[in-house]
């Protein structure tokens, strides 16, 4: 600074105005300044100043300041300490932890290293929070220990060197007062021998109200005062605390709730005190919140809900609840830790889940981690800040020396008792054993009935009857069979189920075995409803156990489990076939697992097929047809695999059988298949019953024998006919008999009423049931075919003429399916051939997404395209449709008959008449009528022209003449118009043509590029012009017959009535009109006047000369080196409009449209115009 000029107010020299800072040009020229004020400084410990440790303060004539703790650090703490003669600093304390005067006045120390005091680094602090503190080295700290509480004991001094407590030396001892001031433990206090010390205050730490956990209090002169939680210095403390209480190493030290009576805050340790009251910290009453620590020794475990005491779920309780610990991170290291510490040895692999979950939460708080096998359970908690959200599964444990004791024999609660550890050892329950009730116990058999001894080998064995008599293990479902469902274990009359978390794959193969099922398959069966409760947890069985009612059954304790166990042997998976009227035949279902599911078509192979025709005694495999009744796309099961010459599904290969989301289902016929049908036309649901069955064996019929009304209800049932009315029978001396008679008692299907019986009579079944089935199509003789106003999905193709003939309605000619709605409820049939009439099929209702529809013969229609005649049209559905193919004479005239032409009819509409030809008359040698020929063509192809006939009175279609109304009308007042354009054009360019015509000299006349802009003018002078007009001036043009020869006027003829020219020009080209007229070329001299009244016409035309074969040469035409481009016009002076009309003249030009010349011609009227004709 310089020039620096203060005013003496200023609270700092920086205040002062100044300049600089110029530290170059005062090197030599630095103020000293020397003062009157004293600054003394001192470290304030609880009122004392000579402690060389307290809150650091300077005092001044002001008042006292205080250095504030915001930039405190160990070198200012150091420099304090030496500048007080105080050593070294040693520790620097927890802010506010000494109790000073209050203080309103503070200042910073910014130092810059330089500086003689450290007053000289002080600037005002206007925002300070805590006074900064210090203990230097050479502050005195002081013990009591083995005393009868914290203020008595032998006295201590830490030595701050070597960092060790040692018995205070009486040549420093510094009194009573000051050891009992320092030690909070009141101000007056007594010496005795060895300086044991005895100060006025009596304080303790009050013992946790549990084990070794729970709220720090500290007890003065009988009272307890709580601890404030500080969460700083927290661990130090808790380590002070269970030290002092003998409970161990510290767990856990947390914030616990409110109290009012707080007197040690900000709590300071240092680890090594031997009384939480030794600690620094800040003492005065307050309300805070408490501190709750846990120390190792509140650590508590137990094993439970296992085997024996040496295995089960692992818990433990630290504080006043007992939790379940997380398996996750679990090591063996922390398994062989708890079994060391109940003695169990270490611990063993689990295999599967034993022991129940429980009913404490899984703790969250503790990280369970064991350096080693050897460690105390209390050295392997960790407090974690992270907690797993996701739930894990407890552990659970075995440890080896874990015992099993179970009965040997056929009985599971009486016998000679075996013991064995899962250490590999085994003994017999001996004589002299304690354990004779355990065993009835563990095995839940009840309580011990009887024991006995049995002597074998020089070794006498206790034998143990319990109260339970039996213990069976059953699968329990709806049905009777035992081979699938829930796993029942039965004790007396107690039954109830094992859970299914803990059930495994080698427990159910042990159930099946027992059982006599088989081997287990995978699957879970249906809810069976059945109420079950779960008794058993889990199943234990030794190696040698082959027998599961023998095995250990862990209780289901508190019923944690809920959900019983389910096995499905093999023995439970049996198959049918499912068909409304089939027997042998249908669709192949497997009971599987514990339901009835289809079957994928790709699992029916042929080891298959024939595995599921010999366990329903069907014989053999005989054909897989596609999905009927349209059951097409389903859940079903696939992966079935059976070997060669497998009689049973049950013994085929299942391990692969899963469930497909959707497949073909599959539809399987065995040779031994068979089917009850009425036969004959009596009706739908009445007449005699006969069998069929595979091959080509007639219908057999089937005997009366032991026919009553219960064997008739079954069999109308069967039938799809309702209810029974009455039976009848009719003698019969056919040797075709059904092998089987019928016996319904009990019975509801009338497959399980077959007996083997022979029958001795000879009398036919006749039945009679209530059902009735109204056949009909929707539009008399052709249309949707209805059952009971019912649609039909699907039927056999067989049954279309016998549907028709039912209904009087002929042959059928087609059937047709129709696309409806999805949700069309619909009949299915399934038809053998031999029945006549549709109902007799098998059916069966469903939904389908197309209808079966139907024409017969008498709803054919016939019609022609002429009258009487032309191309003959049939109807039978929707639409007119052509017949391929030719008519014979005799087909004829019946279509004529048919047909009844002489009477008016209206002839159909082209429009009503389909493109595709897809019937024809195939006619019989003798018919009644035509519609009986009518036959519906194969993939509705014709390789034919429509057929073609004409009756009498045959009438050609005339052509119809155009009418357009109004179209034409205003079409032909639009043309008219054009014509007068043209007309207008044209006779302006005929003027000019006339007008720029050569003279007879030969000579050109100059064309002027204007001249179309002049024609106005000129056409007013025309008639004033002089221009000679005689005869000799034109050539003479040769008038010639000319020839109709068609081939003449395809080669280029010009449609006009000559066909020679005498003069030609060579080189014409067709296609050239007026506007490629060339000014250069000569052109015709001006029409006379009067060559419009003389009703003469001249004409020229032009050809090719490459069309004809009498075109003259080129050097006869006297008219040779004419230019090659024509100009053809036409001008009518008194009839312009009317003759443009008749003559079609288009644009500029009229050329013909087959011909190659372009005609110029000037007439008045013309009569006989070819190209007039063509165009016309």
């Amino acid at each position: 600074m310089d020039q620096v000029n203060c005013k003496s107010t200023e609270d700092s020299l920086w205040n002062c105005s100044h300049v600089g800072p110029n530290i170059e040009d005062c090197k030599n020229n630095l103020v000293a300044v020397e003062c009157s004020g004293n600054v003394t400084m001192s470290l304030n410990m609880n009122g004392q100043l000579d402690k060389c440790a307290g809150a650091v303060q300077f005092s001044t004539e002001k008042g006292i300041f205080g250095i504030c703790n915001s930039e405190w650090d160990k070198n200012k703490a150091k420099k304090i300490c030496q500048e007080l003669n105080c050593g070294e600093h040693y520790y620097i304390p927890e802010p506010g932890i000494f109790n000073v005067q209050m203080i309103t006045q503070y200042v910073s120390l910014k130092c810059v290293d330089n500086e003689q005091y450290s007053w000289q680094c002080a600037e005002w602090s206007t925002n300070c929070k805590d006074q900064a503190s210090v203990i230097c080295t050479k502050h005195r700290r002081f013990r009591l220990r083995d005393g009868s509480n914290v203020c008595s004991g032998l006295v201590e001094e830490h030595n701050s060197l070597n960092k060790l407590w040692i018995p205070l030396q009486k040549k420093d001892n510094p009194g009573p007062e000051v050891i009992c001031a320092h030690l909070n433990c009141g101000t007056t206090g007594n010496f005795t021998n060895n300086l044991q010390l005895t100060c006025s205050g009596n304080v303790k730490l009050r013992n946790f109200t549990s084990k070794c956990f729970g709220a720090v209090y500290i007890n003065i002169n009988g009272s307890d005062h709580g601890v404030c939680f500080n969460d700083l210095h927290k661990t130090k403390m808790g380590m002070v605390v269970c030290r002092e209480l003998d409970c161990g190493e510290v767990l856990d030290v947390k914030q616990d709730t409110a109290i009012l009576n707080g007197l040690l805050s900000n709590v300071d340790c240092q680890g090594d005190e031997l009384s939480l009251w030794h600690c620094q910290a800040k003492h005065e009453r307050r309300e805070c919140k408490s501190t709750n620590v846990v120390c190792a020794g509140s650590l508590e475990i137990r094993l439970i809900d296992g085997l024996g005491r040496c295995s089960g779920r692992v818990e433990m309780k630290l504080g006043d609840t007992w939790k379940s610990i997380s398996a996750k991170d679990w090591t063996p290291e922390n398994s062989d830790v708890v079994c060391n510490h109940f003695g169990c040895g270490t611990s063993t692999k689990m295999n599967k889940e034993l022991f129940v979950k429980g009913n404490q939460p899984v703790d969250k708080e503790w990280k369970v981690k064991c350096n080693s096998s050897s460690a105390k359970p209390s050295d392997c908690f960790y407090k974690t800040n992270s907690r797993h959200e996701k739930e894990y599964e407890n552990v659970q444990i075995i440890c080896q020396k874990e015992e099993l004791m179970f009965f040997e024999g056929d009985f599971p609660c009486q016998g000679r008792v075996r013991i064995e550890s899962f250490a590999g050892e085994s003994r017999w329950l001996p004589v002299n054993s304690t354990n004779k009730t355990d065993v009835c116990h563990a095995m839940q058999c009840g309580t011990v009935v009887d024991v006995s001894f049995e002597t074998e080998k020089n070794t006498t064995h206790a034998n143990v009857k319990c109260l339970v008599k039996a213990v069976k293990v059953s699968l329990r479902n709806s049905g009777v069979d035992g081979c699938w469902g829930m796993v029942e274990v039965c004790r007396d009359k107690k039954c109830g189920g094992v859970c299914s978390k803990t059930w495994k794959t080698e427990d159910s193969k042990k159930v099946c075995e027992n059982l006599g099922c088989g081997d287990q398959i995978k699957g879970t069966p249906p809810n069976t409803l059945i109420d079950l409760q779960v008794n058993d947890y889990s199943v234990y069985c030794s190696k040698g156990v082959k027998n599961i009612s023998m095995c250990n059954f862990i209780p289901n304790t508190d019923f944690i489990c809920r959900s019983p166990a389910n096995v499905i042997c093999t023995a439970s998976v049996k198959a049918k076939l499912e068909d409304p009227r089939d027997k042998c035949a249908g669709k192949v279902h497997l009971f599987y697992p514990g339901k009835w599911t289809p079957v994928c078509n790709d699992s029916l192979d042929r080891n298959v097929q024939n595995a599921i025709c010999s366990e329903l005694n069907c014989g053999v495999a005989e054909s897989v047809v596609g999905p009927l009744y349209g059951e097409s796309q389903a859940q079903g099961l696939s992966g079935l695999k059976c070997a060669n010459g497998v009689n049973s599904v049950s013994k085929c290969n299942l391990s692969d059988i899963s469930v497909t989301t959707e497949c073909n289902i599959g539809y399987l016929k065995c040779s031994e298949w068979k089917r009850l049908i009425l036969y004959k036309k009596e009706g739908t649901c009445s007449g005699p019953v006969y069998g069929v069955s595979s091959g080509n064996t007639p219908p057999q019929l089937i005997s009366d024998q032991v026919w009553g009304k219960e064997e008739g209800q079954i069999m109308c049932k069967y039938l799809q006919c309702g209810d029974y009315i009455s039976h009848s029978s009719k003698p019969s001396t056919t040797n075709e008999w059904w092998n089987k008679t019928y016996n319904c008692r009990g019975k509801k299907n009338i497959w399980d009423c077959e007996s083997d019986n022979v029958h001795v009579q000879t009398h036919q079944l006749n039945i009679k049931c209530d059902g009735k089935s109204n056949l009909a199509l929707s539009n008399n003789c052709t249309g949707e075919v209805l059952i009971n106003k019912d649609r039909v999905c699907e039927w056999d193709d067989q049954m279309s003429h016998k549907v028709c003939d039912s209904l009087g309605c002929g042959k059928a000619i087609h059937h047709w399916g129709t696309q409806v709605s999805l949700n069309t409820d619909g009949w299915y049939f399934s038809c053998t051939d031999r029945e006549m009439l549709l109902w007799q099929c098998a059916s069966k209702k469903g939904k389908c997404d197309k209808t079966v529809s139907l024409a017969c013969q008498k709803s054919i229609e016939f019609s022609s395209t002429e009258k009487c005649g032309g191309k003959l049209l049939v109807r039978y559905r929707d639409k007119w449709e052509f017949v391929c193919g030719d008519l014979k004479a005799t087909d004829v005239k019946k279509v004529c008959e048919a047909l009844n032409c002489k009477n008016s009819k209206t002839l159909p509409n082209e429009k009503e008449i389909a493109k595709e030809i897809k019937v024809a008359l195939k006619c019989p040698d003798t018919y009644q009528s035509v519609s009986q020929c009518v036959q519906h063509l194969k993939e509705n192809k014709c390789k034919h022209e429509p057929a073609i006939f004409k009756c009498e009175g045959y009438v050609p279609k005339e052509k119809s003449q155009v009418n357009y109304g109004l179209k034409v009308g205003l079409s032909l007042g639009i043309l008219v118009l054009l014509v007068l354009i043209i007309i207008w054009r044209q006779k302006k360019r005929l003027h000019l043509l006339l007008t720029r015509y050569r003279n007879k000299d030969d000579k050109d006349i100059t064309r002027d590029g204007n001249e179309m802009n002049h024609m106005g003018t000129e056409d007013e002078d025309l008639y004033e012009r002089k221009m000679p007009f005689d005869k000799d001036d034109y050539e003479d043009v040769n008038f010639a017959q000319g020839e109709d020869d068609v081939d003449d006027r395809s080669k280029g003829s010009s449609g006009t009535e000559y066909d020679d020219i005498e003069r030609q020009v060579n080189d014409v080209s067709p296609l050239q009109t007026l506007t490629d007229f060339d000014p250069s070329l000569p052109l015709l001299p001006k029409r006379p006047e009067n060559m419009i009244a003389d009703d003469v016409t001249y004409e020229v035309e032009i050809e090719n000369q490459e069309d004809y074969d009498d075109v003259m040469p080129a050097d006869a035409n006297e008219n040779a080196g004419i230019p090659t481009k024509t100009v053809q016009a036409q001008v009518d002076a008194l009839n312009a409009a009317e003759d443009a009309v008749n003559m079609d003249v288009m644009a500029d030009t009229v050329t013909c449209a087959d011909a190659n010349a372009v005609f110029v011609t000037t007439e008045v009227d013309v009569t006989s115009n070819k190209c007039n004709e063509e165009i016309m």
